[in-house]
C-alpha cells in the first residue's frame, strides 16, 4: 500500500501511529470496514484492536491504488459502533 511520506511523518508526530503498522489492522480477523465518500474521493475505514487500542484506518482508493491517509486511535464513539458490531457479529 502507498502513503506519502510528509503525511507518515505528521501522522506519526500527531497520532504517534507509523503507516508502517497499517497491516496490523488490516491483517485482523476482527477488522471492521466502513465505505466512505469525501471530498469525492472513495475511501475506507478500517477498525481493529493494535497494540492494546481499537485503531483507526483510513485509506482512499483512486483508480487500481490505495494510499493511507491516517491511522489513528479510535473516538469514542467509535469505539461504541465497533463493539456494537463486534457483539452482534461474533455473538
Amino acid at each position: 500500500m502507498k502513503w506519502d511520506e510528509s503525511k507518515r511523518q505528521v501522522n506519526h508526530i500527531k497520532h504517534g501511529l507509523d503507516f508502517f503498522d497499517a497491516d496490523c489492522v488490516l491483517e485482523s480477523e476482527f477488522r471492521l470496514d466502513i465505505e466512505t465518500i469525501c471530498n469525492n474521493e472513495q475511501r475506507t475505514q478500517s477498525f481493529a484492536y493494535v497494540f492494546n487500542f481499537l485503531a483507526v484506518l483510513s485509506v482512499v482508493h483512486t483508480g487500481k491504488e490505495q494510499r493511507i491517509i491516517s491511522f489513528r486511535r479510535a473516538s469514542r464513539e467509535e469505539r461504541e459502533v465497533y463493539h456494537e458490531w463486534l457483539a452482534n457479529e461474533f455473538d
